[in-house]
């Protein structure tokens, strides 16, 4: 057979032939005196078995393994393993990213933002930016909601946690209450700290007695005011809060909530 023919014979091609010339996966046969490639049976037998493993999601840089171990039995069944192992975790990835979209879609739909956030957490915080005139209050409630996303992406966020600032934002007189501490903040934005110490005092007793209201069975708040404790001082906390009095009041805050942790 002339190799238009072994393509034609195996339902494939000759680019995709010489393909596998190329990769080992088919021996090359001997020559005519005119030059011309001739194939007998068992090439196309070949062929059609590296079609056939290919077909059946065996990679083309395992065909040849798996051809060779065709006579071990325990090699074999080793690489079948793999080999299945790797389909079974694409499809796992694939079902992830399945779900995701139709998620995704489903909020569309219902005309709600497309957010990391749980469905009720990305609305309450979407009717804060979206209902607030004060730019500095908005700004600030993006910045919260970016936030919130992070640890929502890092995947590190405890559920509880979570649910928490859910049941807030989604209750009418919490929500309020939250807008109204947001809009005392807003308003130290350009602050000298030293000419606003009654203020960010008052501000930060206010947040902190916000936060021992919600309840806290889980330390969840005070785990979290332990940790940042730490970085309060550091260069990341600028980052963040860029602007001094705020950041005084959110150092306040930590220092309260953790200080409240270690007491027995």
């Amino acid at each position: 057979m002339k190799i238009s023919e072994l393509a034609q014979a195996a339902e494939t091609t000759v680019r995709t032939v010489r393909h596998y010339h190329r990769l080992g996966l088919l021996p090359e046969p001997p020559r005519s005196s005119n030059g011309y490639r001739v194939y007998a049976l068992e090439d196309l037998v070949r062929l059609m078995r590296i079609r056939w493993l290919a077909r059946s999601g065996v990679p083309l840089g395992s065909v040849a393994a798996v051809l060779g171990a065709a006579d071990d039995t325990d090699d074999l069944g080793a690489d079948l393993e793999a080999l299945l192992g790797a389909v079974e975790e694409q499809q796992r990835i694939l079902q992830v990213k399945r779900d995701s979209l139709a998620a995704m879609l489903d909020l569309h739909r219902r005309g709600e933002p497309l957010s990391p956030l749980a469905g009720p957490l990305a609305q309450a915080f979407t009717e804060l930016v979206d209902g607030e005139e004060d730019p500095r209050l908005r700004e600030l409630f993006v910045r919260e909601r970016d936030a919130w996303e992070l640890l929502a992406l890092s995947g590190r966020t405890p559920q509880p946690f979570v649910d928490a600032a859910t049941a807030a934002l989604s209750n009418p007189d919490r929500r309020r209450e939250i807008v109204a501490l947001y809009r005392r903040f807003g308003a130290l934005t350009g602050r000298d700290p030293a000419t606003a110490t009654t203020e960010i005092e008052q501000i930060a007793g206010a947040f902190a007695a916000y936060f021992r209201d919600l309840g806290d069975p889980d330390g969840l708040f005070a785990g979290w005011a332990t940790t940042a404790a730490d970085m309060a001082g550091s260069p990341h906390m600028a980052e963040i809060l860029p602007d001094p009095a705020q950041r005084a009041v959110a150092v306040r805050v930590i220092a309260t909530i953790a200080a409240r942790a270690e007491k027995p």
